[in-house]
């Protein structure tokens, strides 16, 4: 979460390395970038017990080499992809492999991949119906407003969000409408205008969100309490940058300090961001 907080654009989302026998990463000149295998076993077999696989840098997968790479990869746990490399036909070859073990699905968006694909609610009816408990991460750098309004649709399942940049208040009020299964929320800016209404929206219609964390924004100190106030049981995270924090006439960030603490069992305390 912490790491999405950097204005610096990232090559892709960080993985937990550690917790896969083998990894690979391919580029767009179809070499192997990276590749570790800690299970002992010859290339061969490595390649048929791949758990995590990046690929970045392509402008499109034919269906053949979606259905190569399904059948070949049938113990694969993630799958990290551009958003462009989107498309009915990937999403479905997934369903169709009854052996398949994905449970993560990591999608990066860029403004400098548009066009877009489009994705029929019906590839991702298929794809959710099959790994109804896949984790869908979606991390978007997109800041037009058209822009996001193809990430979030019916049937989506997203469960975890990163917005490298800030959103509109209109996309934000779109995640509680079309993100029912959000489990992480991560919004690195936001603004112009406070951050209040569109967090709480989102409190009140992802009842699965138990993670938030909030860098560059602005949200008055009550609309904070009342943001915990809804989701204390279940919120595990909240992480908020100090700066971000709007004192009012009812509260100070000491007093929020204190009131958050209570609501959550444990000791609480923003992020103290040092001012350059």
């Amino acid at each position: 979460m912490l790491a999405l907080m950097n204005t610096v654009k990232p090559d892709s989302l960080d993985v937990d390395n550690d917790k896969f026998k083998s990894i690979m990463k391919i580029s767009s000149k179809g070499s192997i970038e990276h590749r570790r295998d800690r299970s002992g076993g010859s290339d061969e077999d490595s390649a048929k017990t791949l758990q995590l696989l990046r690929i970045k840098g392509f402008h499109r997968l034919l269906p053949e080499g979606i259905k190569a790479l399904v059948n070949y990869c049938r113990y694969l746990q993630e799958l990290s992809l551009p958003y462009s490399l989107l498309s009915d036909e990937l999403l479905l070859a997934l369903s169709s492999e009854n052996q398949m073990q994905l449970e993560t699905l990591r999608l990066e968006v860029h403004p400098e991949t548009k066009p877009f694909p489009r994705v029929s609610d019906k590839a991702w009816f298929t794809f959710s119906s099959h790994l109804p408990n896949i984790n869908l991460m979606l991390l978007s750098y997109m800041t037009s407003e058209d822009d996001q309004s193809p990430l979030f649709a019916p049937y989506v399942p997203i469960t975890h969000l990163y917005f490298g940049e800030a959103p509109s208040e209109a996309t934000m009020l779109r995640i509680g409408y079309q993100c029912p299964q959000l489990i992480e929320l991560v919004i690195a800016a936001y603004g112009p205008g406070l951050l209040d209404h569109a967090l709480l929206s989102v409190a009140q219609r992802c009842p699965r969100l138990n993670a938030v964390g909030l860098g560059d924004c602005e949200i008055t100190c009550s609309g904070l309490l009342e943001f915990v106030t809804l989701c204390a049981k279940r919120l595990r995270i909240l992480y908020v940058w100090e700066t971000s924090l709007i004192e009012d006439s009812e509260l100070d960030v000491a007093k929020l300090s204190k009131n958050v603490s209570l609501l959550l069992g444990r000791t609480w305390v923003p992020e103290y961001i040092p001012l350059c």
